[in-house]
């Protein structure tokens, strides 16, 4: 048996760096959302499906695709049918629904209620450019809007 040799001790150090933490999104101001928007698709999941539920409203009611959602700044979400070219019976039953619904946003967390927020619907809201994008917090799908040229 050789006895060890003696020398010099290394000391092998290993140092982690961990990454910065990715910044959340920054809280949505109402006026992000604030406006006329039109809907371009729901997409919702069926016994394992993916559907366009707002593709097959268009399919039976075209005139559909001209109607606009209005967000109020003072807290109003109302449904505008009269553009679309719609059956009156339509517009009015459409349009009826909406009649007291409200909205609200707390960060990224838009909710629409008529009930004065005893229930309602909340979304993970997104906004990109010309486009609206909701995340329904229990199942309700994804909603992508388009903002409104007023000038239209």
């Amino acid at each position: 048996m050789q006895p060890l040799r003696s020398g010099p001790l290394v000391t092998l150090a290993l140092v982690f760096v961990a990454a910065p933490a990715a910044a959340a999104d920054p809280p949505l101001t109402p006026a992000a959302v604030v406006g006329p928007w039109k809907k371009l698709s729901h997409t919702v999941v069926f016994d394992g499906r993916s559907m366009d539920s707002h593709a097959a409203l268009l399919q039976q009611r075209p005139c559909a695709a001209q109607v606009v959602y209005e967000i109020h700044a003072d807290g109003r979400y109302r449904l505008d049918a009269s553009g679309s070219h719609c059956d009156d019976k339509y517009k009015r039953v459409q349009e009826k629904l909406y009649a007291k619904t409200q909205w609200k946003l707390e960060g990224q967390k838009f909710t629409t209620s008529a009930t004065n927020f005893a229930v309602g619907q909340s979304y993970n809201v997104s906004v990109a450019g010309q486009r609206m994008t909701w995340v329904g917090t229990e199942g309700q799908g994804t909603l992508v809007f388009e903002r409104v040229n007023p000038a239209k």
